[in-house]
């Protein structure tokens, strides 16, 4: 008879170790344990050391051209556009900020992000001012289709039918000095070139703007026009399609929004129109140019 290694001795006693000890051998697994949190996970055993994660409030901006009886196309600094007068012109760039992004409940009353962020204020008199505020703040660039995440959203089991928020930078946050604040963050100097703040009176550019009245290559200066101070903050609000929305537990509140530029330039005359007169027309036309278009569980 063949003797036994002791190496397959060991690795029979091992087995046999296992088979008879099955708790002894067997490694618990961790992870999130909390039924609210996105990555909830059924087959844990162990809860883990602040690994949960939970439900965020999304925006996902749809930046469209929509054309009556031609339907709709992307935003696009290629093509050629027409103002409300029929007159033709082109895109160089937009910008614009958003904020206070809430949803309604069918009483009135809003739910917002948890999420707060401590500003640093101007101030005349040279003191340092701070305030905290919700951080509810996104800067769209239409040349991405981006989805933004405005911050945490633990609103199960409530009932929404709207979503509202201003077209700008609003409250106290408008104060901001974006040099105290990172450059990556929307309020700082995420678009240094573009230069998205007026002075410490006027604050933010909740908008800029810049096109072409002629639509040949020949034109290369744009007409720039830079919209804002509180006048011109304006507020939206849109009703959810399908009589509103409930949040569930563990999942995130997406919500989809198209918005429309030919509805900018309603009412505009691009080649008579001056800049003042033209951030006057869009302006007043900005609200009207979104809808929503989603609104679902991720």
């Amino acid at each position: 008879m063949k003797k036994r290694s002791r190496k397959n001795l060991n690795l029979f006693g091992l087995m046999l170790c296992c088979t008879l000890l099955v708790p002894a051998c067997y490694e618990p697994k961790e992870g999130c344990l909390d039924a609210q949190a996105t990555n909830f996970d059924l087959d844990a055993d162990e809860a883990c050391l602040d690994c949960c994660e939970y439900p965020s409030l999304q925006l996902a901006l749809r930046h469209r051209i929509v054309l009556f009886g031609l339907g709709e196309q992307r935003f696009s600094t290629d093509s050629v556009y027409y103002d409300g007068s029929g007159q033709p012109f082109r895109f160089n760039n937009i910008r614009f900020y958003l904020s206070n992004v809430r949803l309604v409940r069918s009483d009135g009353s809003v739910a917002m992000v948890s999420d707060t962020i401590e500003l640093n204020l101007y101030d005349p008199s040279g003191a340092p001012r701070k305030a905290t505020v919700e951080d509810n703040f996104l800067l769209a660039n239409p040349l991405f289709e981006q989805t933004y995440t405005i911050g945490n959203f633990r609103e199960s089991g409530s009932s929404f039918e709207k979503i509202r928020f201003a077209i700008g930078v609003e409250g106290i946050a408008n104060e901001a000095i974006p040099d105290s604040l990172p450059d990556d963050y929307p309020l700082g100097r995420i678009e240094e070139a573009l230069n998205l703040h007026f002075n410490q009176d006027s604050g933010y550019v909740f908008s800029h703007i810049e096109l072409f009245r002629d639509t040949t290559a020949a034109d290369t200066i744009p007409v720039v026009l830079r919209i804002g101070t509180q006048p011109y903050l304006r507020t939206v609000e849109l009703t959810f399609p399908s009589g509103g929305f409930t949040p569930t537990d563990g999942f995130n509140t997406l919500v989809t929004l198209r918005v429309n530029y030919v509805e900018w330039f309603q009412n505009l005359n691009i080649r008579q129109d001056t800049p003042a007169q033209m951030i006057e027309k869009i302006v007043q036309n900005l609200a009207n140019s979104f809808s929503v278009i989603a609104i679902e569980k991720k």
